[in-house]
């Protein structure tokens, strides 16, 4: 292909096409790079997966667009993309080509990356982050509305952003089962619900501490093993074999008194045999 004709073909981007599924417009287009930046609650890119990336540019070209929508200062936000965007910057490319979706779009896909399922800890930084974005811009939405569902995949991620944000060695991972039976959308302004949120995040950082006290003191007596963490939460847990909802005060004041008890002697939770398969 000659330069005439690459040139040409680029100079008349932007164009638009059909979503082949919900048959909505999209737009796609050359972007310059200095016009654009990544989402702010995206997580922490991965050097090797740049580094790979970069390789990859080299051989075959930089082939998949990246997905943005528009600011309001005419720069464009990356949803999807960032390490694309890192390896081109790396490798000098001035423009790269990109979908513009909608912002009612963007929202929805914030809470999603294609590029590597997302761990615990990960989903919490993003969840909390898109929450704080619409605190942000509609403190009067209700916490439980459909948009909300819809861009924070459950509602205990922000809880545990919040927490994790305190205390950087909370293992959220290890109350993600008790979470989900308690720790829903509510029902209240979301300038209100924060509150509700930093407070329950209080309260998982208080069990995180206690399990990790008695499980020090039973590491000292020589009785520490690979799963005693889940096991002592098992033991302290009142709702484990109920599977209806329940309210999350009461969970978790139950759940702690009953760590306060094991804290002053952790001999008690040994007792608890864990069931094969189970999940925590």
């Amino acid at each position: 292909m000659s330069p005439r004709r690459k040139k040409e073909e680029v100079k008349g981007l932007p164009a638009l096409f059909k979503d082949p599924y919900h048959n909505q417009d999209l737009e796609i287009r050359m972007i310059p790079v200095e016009k654009l930046y990544v989402v702010r609650h995206q997580r922490k890119p991965s050097t090797y997966h740049v580094k790979h990336l970069v390789n990859s540019i080299e051989r075959i070209g930089f082939i998949v667009p990246i997905i943005v929508v528009k600011s309001k200062d005419e720069n464009y936000m990356i949803i999807d993309g960032q390490h694309r965007f890192l390896a081109a910057k790396e490798l000098g490319i001035r423009e790269l080509p990109a979908i513009v979706v909608p912002e009612r779009l963007a929202q929805l896909m914030m809470n999603f990356n294609i590029e590597k399922e997302l761990n615990i800890r990960e989903k919490s930084y993003v969840a909390i982050n898109l929450y704080r974005q619409y605190l942000e811009t509609n403190p009067q939405m209700l916490e439980s509305d459909p948009e909300m569902a819809d861009s924070i995949e459950q509602a205990y991620y922000v809880t545990l952003g919040i927490a994790y944000e305190k205390a950087e060695k909370l293992s959220g991972s290890s109350f993600e089962s008790i979470l989900k039976k308690c720790d829903f959308f509510l029902d209240e302004p979301l300038e209100n619900a924060i509150k509700t949120r930093e407070g329950r995040a209080e309260k998982v950082i208080q069990a995180n501490t206690l399990v990790r006290d008695i499980a020090q003191k039973l590491k000292e007596m020589d009785k520490w093993h690979p799963y005693v963490y889940q096991q002592i939460i098992s033991w302290a847990n009142p709702y484990k074999r109920k599977r209806l909802p329940t309210e999350f005060e009461d969970l978790f004041a139950t759940l702690i008194e009953n760590l306060e008890k094991a804290a002053t002697n952790p001999e008690i939770v040994l007792g608890e045999v864990l069931e094969e398969g189970t999940e925590f």
